[in-house]
């Protein structure tokens, strides 16, 4: 009897994590399409020409494109057999995406439950170790789906970072766009094509910095989850002592009394998710940027030259403890200052808010919001 129990409360926790995941990849797969870039002459593409000229200036794929917007004519933007475009290379990273959370949800709850038996009642301590495990095994399993990614764009220059050229083919070159204009909004599709390819994994090539990364990351990710939870259910509480105080007896102020606290403790999980996920990111630009650092130094020294640790402890005297924490979407200097805020706050809520919605999936399905 006891066995089937824990069978079946296994099976509970392995649900909540795929449902936890999906709503996560969902919600990022429609903020990153909404979030798209859109080219203020929509019914013109971008030359290759100009495309390579580009890419060679920044040291990135060839091919760059402007996402198109909706409102732009079918018949002057897709060469009536693009309408593929998005399954073929816009939903993949996602399906992995939904793949890699599903791992990462499921080591935290597996792990957890082993660590609960061995180590008591420390919630956070518990929820900062699973969260590290969690962070690497997602780790493992993301470099071996990002390398799926680099064979595709070895072998058939198909990969999900570079298929939206298929978009502008046989598109007219445009004729108004300021040169500045045009690299402005290049410049944003590469950016929003790098959040679409990462969503899928980093692969091995300094495999090293992204476990570490996860790692750290989710370790204070969990952590903040764990005390998100916690305070989510005293806002309940405190909601339900509250609401009795404020609120008069009839057909209204009962449903007022039923639904307040369940959405006062929904509103809390989302923000604490949120919350999460910006403090992952910020604990993961360290690790990116000593990452890049090392690549770029081992261009131009051999690996038998110096060690990491040199071209780090150099990077850092030169540009300080700020550049391993400065954001790398940062707008260029192109934009207003008001548009540059807007736009980074814009992209920072598409990124972390997914997390404040899987929290809130996994609460929901839980015992949490009843």
């Amino acid at each position: 009897m006891s066995t089937t129990a824990e069978d079946a409360a296994t099976q509970e926790r392995q649900g909540n994590s795929v449902y936890a995941a999906l709503a996560r990849t969902a919600t990022r797969g429609m903020a990153l399409y909404f979030s798209r870039p859109r080219p203020r002459h929509p019914t013109r593409g971008i030359s290759d020409p100009a495309l390579h000229g580009f890419a060679r200036k920044e040291a990135r794929c060839s091919f760059f494109v402007l996402i198109i917007s909706p409102s732009a004519p079918s018949h002057s933007v897709f060469p009536h057999d693009q309408f593929m475009v998005i399954p073929k290379h816009f939903i993949p990273p996602m399906l992995v995406n939904a793949a890699l959370g599903t791992v990462l949800w499921t080591t935290y709850t597996e792990t957890s439950t082993f660590l609960d038996l061995h180590l008591g009642p420390h919630p956070t301590t518990l929820a900062a170790l699973s969260g590290a495990m969690a962070g690497g095994m997602q780790a493992l399993a993301a470099a071996p789906a990002e390398n799926v990614r680099l064979i595709i764009e070895g072998t058939a220059g198909r990969s999900w970072s570079c298929a939206w050229k298929e978009v502008f083919r046989g598109t007219e070159p445009p004729q108004s766009m300021g040169n500045q204009e045009t690299i402005r909004e290049m410049r944003q599709v590469r950016d929003w094509i790098k959040e679409v390819r990462d969503t899928a994994g980093r692969g091995w090539d300094g495999w090293g910095w992204g476990c570490a990364k996860d790692v750290c990351g989710f370790a204070a990710f969990f952590a903040i989850f764990e005390i998100t939870r916690r305070v989510a259910i005293h806002m309940k509480s405190a909601t339900y002592r509250v609401t009795p105080l404020i609120t008069s007896e009839g057909e209204q102020e009962k449903r007022l009394r039923r639904y307040l606290p369940r959405t006062v403790h929904g509103v809390t999980l989302v923000t604490g998710g949120a919350i999460a996920g910006l403090a992952y990111e910020v604990l993961s630009r360290p690790w990116d940027a000593a990452r890049k650092t090392v690549q770029l130094d081992r261009i131009l020294h051999s690996p038998n030259e110096r060690s990491p640790s040199v071209a780090i402890l150099k990077k850092f005297r030169d540009e300080g403890l700020i550049y391993f924490f400065r954001n790398p979407t940062t707008p260029h200097a192109t934009t207003s200052n008001g548009s540059r805020r807007i736009y980074t706050f814009l992209r920072t809520i598409a990124r972390v808010g997914p997390w404040g919605v899987g929290f809130l999936v996994w609460e929901a399905l839980g015992p949490g919001i009843q």
